[in-house]
């Protein structure tokens, strides 16, 4: 438990909470933890969101499908993070999402009527666990956001330099890491696997950027 304590330090809703309330509320919040391999769902599309999950160990994807069975990555998750609260926190009984592990993964499981509702005992850290969770919601509308003006760029190389700029920003650096496999990055950006190849490969060429796997670098606008 001490390990996963370090682990929930970082997450999003116990942010400025001791070890001690944390231990504390998990106990409250009926805390659970479940291991999982490779490529198996943690959440499916339709399924009913009643609890919230938080990555201790591993990376998932949170994937939709649209009716005609083609993938859009919604976006990467690994340790620390959390999936679901949105949903719960809007009372949507059913998940639109699929959430899908790309590693083995050790997932928390925590009860979202725990979170905000008061229990019997009247815990004060009810107040700060609210407010971080809003905290929350906040950033990952922001992100949100900014991925609708990805997807609003025209053009696939538009797509990809306002993914490019969003991870700049992110880094502080020209230089980053992406999590995204080329299907995986065509899926997110929604545009076709070939055309992506197509484009990034011109760009290399006109000393826009270099690549190597997922590792690439922009170059300063001359």
């Amino acid at each position: 438990m001490n390990n996963s304590v370090e682990i929930l330090k970082q997450v999003a809703i116990f942010q400025n909470v001791s070890d001690e309330s944390i231990l504390h509320m998990l106990k409250c919040l009926e805390s659970y933890e479940q291991v999982y391999s490779k490529n198996d769902i943690l959440l499916l599309a339709g399924d009913k969101v009643s609890s919230v999950g938080i990555i201790l160990a591993g990376s998932a994807q949170i994937v939709k499908e649209d009716i005609m069975g083609n993938r859009n990555i919604v976006s990467e998750i690994g340790t620390a993070d959390m999936f679901g609260e949105a949903f719960a926190c809007a009372n949507i009984a059913k998940s639109p999402v699929t959430v899908l592990t790309t590693t083995g993964c050790t997932v928390m499981y925590i009860r979202f009527n725990r979170i905000v509702t008061t229990c019997s005992s009247s815990c004060s850290f009810h107040t700060k666990l609210i407010s971080n969770m809003l905290s929350l919601i906040a950033q990952k509308n922001i992100f949100l956001n900014n991925k609708i003006d990805i997807l609003s760029q025209r053009s696939t190389r538009e797509k990809l330099m306002a993914y490019f700029l969003m991870q700049i920003h992110k880094t502080g650096k020209n230089r980053f890491r992406i999590p995204f496999s080329r299907d995986e990055l065509a899926d997110f950006l929604c545009v076709n696997r070939s055309a992506l190849s197509r484009e990034l490969s011109k760009m290399k060429q006109e000393n826009i950027l270099d690549f190597d796997r997922n590792e690439f670098e922009v170059y300063p606008a001359e």
